[in-house]
């Protein structure tokens, strides 16, 4: 049930050049999320869990779900949301073809944004190992 409601096919190359984050690579619909949540990967550290299901599309899309009970304030929670917005922009690339809902754990906001940038990117890596891994085992 990936989500390709819009009319107009997807322009993946425009949408994925530059460092920008569009509202096409982004999760906006409770149902998006719903979906991801029904039969996710997980992926997790200290600081995120990613939770990931290929979407079948030719680009990557992004939700974001903070929750003030790990997180606390709202500036707290708006800073993580940033942080994980700007790594997802940088690496959109090497996660096409997959939906991403990201959690924050508890502890996220007292660490620096250096290293919750490299944690995030910690957990790409993962990803393409599985998706590497996944791929190779379809091919035998």
């Amino acid at each position: 049930m990936a989500d390709r409601s819009s009319a107009s096919p997807i322009d993946s190359d425009r949408l994925l050049a530059g460092q920008t984050f569009p509202k096409a690579l982004r999760l906006l619909k409770p149902a998006q999320f719903r979906w991801v949540f029904a039969d996710a990967s997980k992926f997790a550290n200290r600081h995120w869990t990613l939770l990931v299901r290929a979407n079948g599309l030719p680009i990557p899309r992004m939700g974001l779900a903070i929750a003030r009970k790990q997180v606390g304030k709202a500036h707290r929670r708006n800073r993580i949301k940033r942080i994980a917005r700007e790594v997802f922009r940088h690496h959109k690339r090497r996660l096409v073809g997959y939906d991403i809902v990201v959690l924050a754990r508890k502890g996220a906001a007292e660490v620096d944004n250096a290293t919750l940038m490299r944690s995030f990117e910690h957990l790409i890596g993962k990803i393409e190992q599985h998706k590497r891994s996944s791929q190779g085992q379809t091919q035998t």
